[in-house]
């Protein structure tokens, strides 16, 4: 029993001690200012007045309550520029204000939060690159903790803007044995917490994709109307940073269609915010699960042309299946039978391919002249009564080479492949132009392979 009351009475003495010294180890209660220094303020342009938090934070002993008094400093401002080689400048003090001049931090809070207001006309009229900064420092009765006392607020209006996220173009293959109805989330997205309840305007309509027509120097499909829907709340809800909606196509309303397209623009806002000018749609390719072929040339008939060198039949070493030979534009005037031209020897060049009756097209393929490709830029255009023509196609050497040297520019001869969508034709027309000059008096084009593919 004796031992016993001995053995309680070292635990109750180890106890005491060590309450006694549990904050022994602890450092000197400090403040500091967590991002001191230059801070960068982006606020977006709600129509809201833009308010900065500074957050002030208290380190070591936490035996005692803390009182932070903030104030704006011209001085400290000027010590910071001299100490760091800066120019900042103050920022008008009728442009912002202190709406949080103290704060008191309890002994058992790790911190607090100083709040500036600024005037939103005056942030949305900075510039650029600005200098100028609002200079707040920090006193307390506790230590503050050295160079962590001075903070240069420097405001920044961004624009509020909305985006798909992630903006993308897909495409996407479907058989007999796919599902009937395919679908797609899309998401919207602001960067910041909508204030309101924002309605979205959404755009699947053909002067949409005419639109990426347009920018990928393509001609796309737009897919029948009854074979695709938007489901879902369009609707971006106060509080929410994004909303979900689904793109839905019926494969089934797709039975003769070999490629076409959907778009997803998006167009508009209710509270009128910027839309992003790189992330703003979905853009979808369909395509059926078969190959398509390449025609069969040896029946095919040049029926027009405007310009040959030395003999018209060079026309059809485009089509001999062999990438070494090459149709040659006429480029001197001493050959009496060049073309058409009178001797000028200029771009536009044109060639037009009777197929032999109406097939059912889907693409085609340059190789350009092996290193000497001084085939520029041109287009293709498909007819069914050598009559009325549809471009299907453009290519554009220069832009697909840009920023590459010009030899690489010579020596990529392809072929170079372009798939458009089903396109009923027996005429095929290729329209050369731009290429290569020797010299003033000509202009050098040559193509050494063009087929067609077929959709059966």
């Amino acid at each position: 029993m004796k031992k016993l009351y001995i053995i309680l009475c070292a635990v109750l003495a180890l106890a005491v001690s060590c309450q006694n010294n549990r904050d022994n180890n602890l450092t000197e209660a400090h403040i500091y200012i967590v991002n001191s220094g230059l801070q960068s303020c982006e606020f977006y342009d709600l129509d809201t007045e833009p308010t900065a938090s500074v957050s002030i934070h208290r380190s070591g002993f936490f035996s005692a309550d803390a009182t932070v008094k903030a104030e704006i400093s011209e001085q400290a401002l000027l010590d910071y520029n001299e100490a760091n080689g800066t120019d900042y400048q103050m920022m008008d003090p009728q442009h912002y204000m202190l709406s949080t001049e103290s704060i008191s931090i309890g002994k058992s809070e790790r911190g607090g939060t100083i709040k500036v207001k600024f005037d939103y006309d005056a942030v949305a009229a900075l510039e650029e690159g600005h200098k100028f900064v609002v200079p707040v420092t920090i006193s307390s009765n506790l230590t503050i903790t050295e160079g962590k006392e001075l903070v240069l607020l420097s405001p920044k209006m961004l624009p509020a803007e909305i985006f798909f996220a992630p903006n993308r173009v897909e495409t996407i293959k479907w058989n007999s044995d796919s599902a009937s109805i395919w679908t797609k989330k899309l998401t919207i997205s602001v960067p910041f917490v909508n204030p309101d309840d924002c309605e979205v305007v959404l755009d699947t309509s053909a002067a949409a994709l005419a639109e990426f027509c347009e920018k990928d120097n393509a001609w796309y499909n737009l897919a029948p109307e009854e074979a695709y829907y938007i489901t879902g709340d369009t609707v971006l809800a106060a509080g929410a940073s994004e909303l979900v909606v689904t793109l839905n196509v019926d494969l089934s309303a797709l039975p003769s269609v070999y490629r076409c397209s959907i778009p997803v623009v998006l167009r508009s806002t209710s509270k009128n915010y910027a839309i992003n000018e790189k992330n703003y749609y979905y853009l979808l390719h369909l395509q059926q699960d078969e190959t398509y072929s390449i025609m069969d040339r040896t029946s095919w008939i040049c029926d027009y042309s405007n310009s040959w060198h030395e003999n018209f039949n060079n026309h059809y070493k485009m089509i001999d299946g062999d990438s070494t030979t090459f149709w040659e534009a006429a480029y001197n005037s001493s050959k009496t039978d060049c073309d058409e031209q009178g001797g000028t020897f200029r771009c536009p060049f044109e060639i037009v391919w009777n197929l032999g009756n109406v097939h059912n097209l889907v693409g085609v393929s340059l190789t350009r002249r092996a290193n000497n490709a001084d085939l520029y830029t041109g287009y293709v255009e498909v007819s069914e009564d050598n009559v009325n023509w549809t471009k299907v196609v453009a290519f554009d050497f220069i832009s697909q080479f840009a920023g590459v040297d010009t030899n690489t520019i010579k020596t990529s001869s392809g072929p170079f492949e372009y798939l458009f969508g089903d396109k009923a034709g027996q005429y095929v027309k290729i329209v050369i132009t731009k290429c290569s000059k020797v010299n003033t008096t000509c202009d050098v084009a040559a193509l050494a392979e063009f087929n067609v593919f077929e959709y059966k």
